[in-house]
């Protein structure tokens, strides 16, 4: 099977050039910080409340996908990809694809994954919770 991407659309304003900054993983729970490249006080938070599965890597196929398609630069969701398929099949039955898609972040250096049943909510960061992640 063929992995297919959609462009994930996000209704706030993001700069194409966006790093990983930090990442915190707590229970069924995921936040992901990435910086403006530009504007280093820029901290945008992206926060699932559930996943079922997740990874970061530095996968170059996918980022060259991800990166030479305008459309699809940074942002990117799937019902239809290998790693879902993977997960769906490793969970014995456990798991159903009906609800669960598979949600891309490409950063400028690495891809987050994640598997979970509802997208992500993103914001950015207030000038007082920047400097609290800062410090």
């Amino acid at each position: 099977m063929k992995d297919r991407y959609e462009k994930w659309a996000i209704d706030i304003y993001l700069p194409q050039d966006l790093f990983f900054y930090k990442m915190y993983v707590e229970y069924s729970e995921i936040i992901i910080l990435l910086k403006n490249l530009v504007d280093h006080a820029q901290i945008l938070e992206i926060k699932f409340e559930y996943f079922v599965s997740y990874k970061v890597t530095i996968d170059l196929a996918l980022m060259k996908m991800v990166n030479e398609n305008d459309e699809f630069r940074g942002f990117a969701r799937s019902t239809c990809s290998r790693y879902l398929d993977s997960v769906i099949e490793g969970s014995y039955d456990v798991l159903e694809r009906k609800n669960i898609e598979h949600f891309v972040i490409c950063n400028l250096e690495n891809v987050i994954e994640v598997l979970s049943d509802e997208p992500a909510t993103f914001r950015w960061l207030s000038e007082e919770e920047v400097h609290t992640h800062v410090n």
